[in-house]
């Protein structure tokens, strides 16, 4: 970071933090003391994010966001089985205040990743037992990865997420694996964690069919840090150095 930008961000901090004394508002202070935690994580300050999280939970023992950003800290920190037990409170916490899509996008999202990580794919499947697109792709994703390929494929999805980790599973199968590179260079950061895994597992299909895989090192090196998948960092140095 420029010493401008750390400047920058150091005065967004010190407004931050003066208006956050003057407010009274429960629910504008959530919002203050989020972006003091965004800011602190951009200067590198893990430590005092944390701090000013757990207070937050604290005061705030039922709002599902609290328990996403500690989550969040958690596994920048490298503390996984941590993060994935904080995602799961956060999901629940959604769902007993009738938040069922925010408790899904976080069941569907990070617990369901973490779990894959650990090869929990009894779990991933109790994960996307739901209906939608991305829980039906979800579930024949950990069929596969637990040994079963017998689930059908669905002909489309609309879903932007569900329509690409379709496109991966048909290529596990044999068929649109020349897609796979067009869609990975042309994928934004948007979802960097399912990008990621998106990268890897491809490249894992064009090893396995024999195809050139010089194409990948620029969506590789275009990865932005950090992604939080306890596989990145191996995965990042194999992928960008041993070839």
């Amino acid at each position: 970071m420029s010493v401008s930008s750390e400047g920058f961000l150091g005065r967004q901090l010190l407004s931050i933090r003066s208006r956050i004394g003057s407010v009274d508002d429960p629910s504008r202070l959530r919002k203050l003391r989020r972006r003091e935690i965004r800011i602190l994580l951009q200067l590198g300050n893990l430590s005092v994010a944390w701090n000013i999280c757990r207070e937050l939970v604290s005061d705030n023992p039922s709002w599902p966001p609290g328990y996403s950003i500690m989550a969040d800290l958690a596994c920048r920190s490298g503390k996984w089985e941590e993060g994935e037990r904080l995602f799961e409170k956060a999901a629940a916490e959604h769902e007993t205040a009738g938040n069922i899509k925010a408790a899904v996008r976080l069941r569907t999202g990070p617990v369901y990743r973490l779990a894959e990580a650990r090869d929990d794919y009894e779990k991933c499947l109790s994960l996307c037992s739901g209906d939608g697109e991305l829980s039906s792709i979800l579930k024949i994703r950990s069929g596969r990865q637990s040994g079963s390929n017998e689930a059908r494929l669905p002909e489309k999805a609309q879903d932007f997420l569900a329509q690409r980790l379709l496109i991966l599973e048909s290529a596990w199968r044999g068929t649109q694996q020349h897609e796979l590179l067009q869609i990975a260079v042309e994928w934004s950061n948007t979802e960097p964690e399912w990008r990621w895994r998106f990268i890897v597992e491809s490249m894992d299909v064009w090893k396995r069919d024999g195809l050139d895989l010089d194409g990948w090192k620029k969506p590789v090196r275009s990865t932005v840090c950090p992604v939080l998948d306890p596989r990145f960092h191996s995965e990042w140095r194999k992928l960008s150095y041993d070839r």
